[in-house]
């Protein structure tokens, strides 16, 4: 049940985000431009031929309440997905187009105290065979989606999802086929490529704010609604680069679906309620990309599982309610930029 709570959460974190022996590429070069002595417009840019990886990292700690059962149900997950991005070329209408290709994912978790999976994809086990997880996170790895975006960096259409979606899904168990569904839409990964949206809309200085709505259709929690203020902090270095620090606050929140949603797994409708965002993120104006995200998310999440029909006395003859506090420390960092 948590994985399908995780995995669109995670996406908050990453809409913000060598050659040779040189690893990190233009990471490890220093940047030649001083630090902005006055306002600056803050930019994606994608460069054709230009490769970029990063690596996204997830600590959650949870507490679940259930009805029936004496003491709360204390989970600890770890969750970690690098990836690649290659700007396969640019448009005339200044419009771009760019390949995503899933390289690593690596998964963990223990219940009470109790190690209930572990996964990485970079060192085969041989429970792998019989592990759900690698079952499904191990065929994303090699898996690519084309972005086809406009030149405000919007995406106008994707394709590749139908067929790693087939990939995944491939001889998995119904229940799972559905979670997987559920998760994984075109509205998931357009999020993953949405971080336009949290640049200023025009020149800023240090102590400079600005607003950022976005509304997600993201079942079974209904719609993600996030409401953040980014301030521009300060310019500093970060590594050998010139950034912006942006730091950010906000609140996360979810309203019903809209009608003719899709039903979440097993019936379940879920709810966000307190929820709160802080974070950091260093933004390089000379490579138009962000360097580094930190962030952290407290949230309560209600569920309601519905009554069993087949079930006359008991816990299953009545719709239950299940309350989880849930904390979420998430990093994004560049690998590297060719």
């Amino acid at each position: 049940m948590k994985m399908k709570i995780l995995f669109p959460l995670c996406t908050l974190a990453l809409l913000l985000a060598g050659a040779g022996c040189n690893k990190a590429g233009k990471l490890s070069q220093a940047t030649n431009s001083p630090l902005p002595t006055g306002p600056m417009e803050l930019k994606l840019k994608w460069p054709p031929g230009e490769r970029v990886v990063q690596d996204m990292d997830m600590k959650t700690t949870s507490e679940t309440t259930i009805p029936g059962r004496p003491a709360p149900m204390q989970q600890n997950m770890t969750m970690g997905q690098k990836y690649g991005l290659t700007v396969l070329q640019a448009e005339p209408d200044g419009g771009h187009e760019v390949e995503m290709e899933f390289l690593s994912s690596r998964m963990g978790m223990a219940i009470n105290g109790s190690k209930m999976m572990e996964y990485d994809s970079d060192k085969k086990s041989p429970g792998d065979t019989t592990n759900p997880v690698a079952g499904i996170f191990g065929k994303m790895i090699g898996s690519k989606i084309q972005f086809f975006m406009d030149a405000s960096n919007n995406v106008e259409r994707i394709e590749g999802v139908d067929e790693m979606m087939s990939r995944l899904t491939a001889a998995a168990p119904p229940a799972s086929v559905a979670a997987i569904k559920n998760m994984m839409t075109e509205g998931y990964f357009k999020q993953m490529m949405s971080s336009s949206r949290f640049m200023p809309p025009n020149a800023v200085s240090p102590g400079d704010s600005w607003p950022v709505q976005l509304e997600f259709p993201m079942a079974p929690l209904g719609t993600l609604v996030l409401d953040y203020t980014f301030t521009l902090a300060d310019w500093e270095k970060h590594g050998k680069r010139n950034c912006a620090r942006m730091d950010f606050t906000g609140t996360i929140k979810t309203k019903p679906g809209s009608a003719g949603a899709a039903p979440g797994p097993m019936g379940m409708t879920m709810t966000i309620k307190d929820g709160s965002t802080t974070g950091t993120a260093w933004f390089d104006p000379d490579l138009g990309i962000t360097i580094d995200t930190t962030m952290n998310q407290d949230m309560t999440i209600g569920i309601v599982l519905p009554k069993n029909p087949k079930a006359t006395t008991g816990p299953g003859s009545q719709p239950q309610t299940l309350t989880t506090h849930m904390i979420q420390d998430i990093t994004v960092k560049l690998d590297s930029v060719n």
